[in-house]
């Protein structure tokens, strides 16, 4: 028997899923704390924000500082994300600088290079130290681009947007629901795989403005395998899956996948996933039980009650992307806007681009 398969039963025989089931946490920063996380953000983001040379390291050096002023069991929660315990985290009792709403969504180009947006995007980015996550960005998605916006720029929300075409892409830059989902890309969860970087480990994620309370929901993956139980689960790990191309990524950029697996077994974190409910499907020639582990998978996804997360400036939601997946409903406010970064835990395997900032092919 070779390693791995060794170490996926060992896995079987010795984990207790409802003791472990990966669930949330809530982490609430003090006073002290959030005003010191408040400064060091604000000089990242005069700095230039995550995208500048440099700033990787000054978010270390900043989350270095803030985790002295942690309590034991604030130190506990980012060490059980850390090692892949738990699938989401809030942090909460964050400071605002200024939450006034706007008319109308600004313009995509207008609102990357804000100050709110770079103060934003630089406190995730040392929230994702934290945790022990280096914030990165693929080459083939958002143009390269560390940060990330997510609001209804493209149109097909509840209300039209200012130009909306007939066809819509379906991505984060629209206003149409997304299905549950991790963030792609899909071929692989922890190492590489060929010329391919991993799906990243985490993404966080905050809102500049979320007028209506829009929320993001969260399904741990965990109590989905507990319902359907091993014999479907380990259907899933076999590479009978396709999944179709990200409007996401940059044009000619990126390609579908065949043949690969929904879930992988990793010896530190158990079984992983890659899922996107609108973009996965099983192979026409999988054996019977393989498409039978996939309706159980996706009506448990369907039945299951996720955590809903009322995102703010006040706070900020890092998931777990290897245990967790994540949807929202339609937009119903076009001036809703979250900031996006992803992460990369020191597990992880990317294909290094560049390393400052960090920037990794995906395929």
């Amino acid at each position: 028997m070779n390693q791995a398969l060794q170490e996926r039963n060992d896995y079987f025989e010795k984990i207790e899923f409802v003791k472990d089931l990966g669930l949330n946490e809530i982490f609430q920063f003090d006073v002290q704390q959030a005003q010191l996380l408040d400064q060091f953000a604000t000089e990242i983001a005069k700095f230039g924000g995550p995208q500048q040379v440099g700033a990787n390291t000054k978010a270390s050096m900043a989350a270095t500082e803030i985790k002295i002023l942690l309590t034991v069991n604030q130190r506990e929660t980012l060490m059980s994300f850390a090692k892949g315990d738990i699938s989401a985290i809030l942090f909460g009792q964050l400071l605002v600088n200024d939450d006034s709403l706007p008319t109308n969504l600004p313009k995509l180009s207008v609102l990357e290079g804000s100050e709110e947006t770079l103060y934003l995007a630089s406190r995730s980015q040392i929230l994702l130290k934290l945790v022990e996550h280096n914030a990165f960005a693929y080459d083939f998605d958002n143009n390269g681009k560390i940060v990330r916006l997510v609001g209804n720029f493209k149109g097909s929300g509840v209300n039209k947007v200012q130009e909306e075409s007939a066809v819509v892409e379906l991505s984060s830059h629209s206003g149409l629901a997304l299905g549950s989902h991790t963030e792609a890309p899909y071929w692989c969860s922890v190492k590489s795989d060929g010329r391919h970087s991993p799906a990243p480990s985490s993404l966080v994620l905050t809102a500049m403005y979320n007028p209506r309370n829009e929320p993001t929901s969260v399904i741990p993956i965990r109590p989905i395998l507990e319902s359907i139980g091993p014999v479907n689960t380990l259907a899933l790990t076999t590479r009978y899956f396709n999944f179709t191309r990200s409007d996401s990524f940059v044009a000619g950029v990126g390609e579908a996948g065949e043949n690969v697996s929904m879930l992988e077994f990793d010896a530190h974190l158990g079984f992983v996933i890659r899922y996107n409910a609108y973009r996965f499907s099983v192979s026409d020639d999988a054996p019977h039980n393989v498409k039978k582990a996939f309706i159980a998978f996706t009506n448990a996804v369907a039945n299951s009650k996720p955590t809903t997360y009322i995102l703010g400036q006040a706070n900020a939601l890092i998931i777990n992307n290897d245990i967790a997946l994540h949807c929202r409903d339609i937009i119903k406010d076009n001036r809703r806007l979250l900031v996006r970064l992803f992460g990369a835990s020191r597990r992880s395997k990317m294909l290094a681009v560049t390393l400052d900032p960090i920037l990794v092919t995906g395929g």
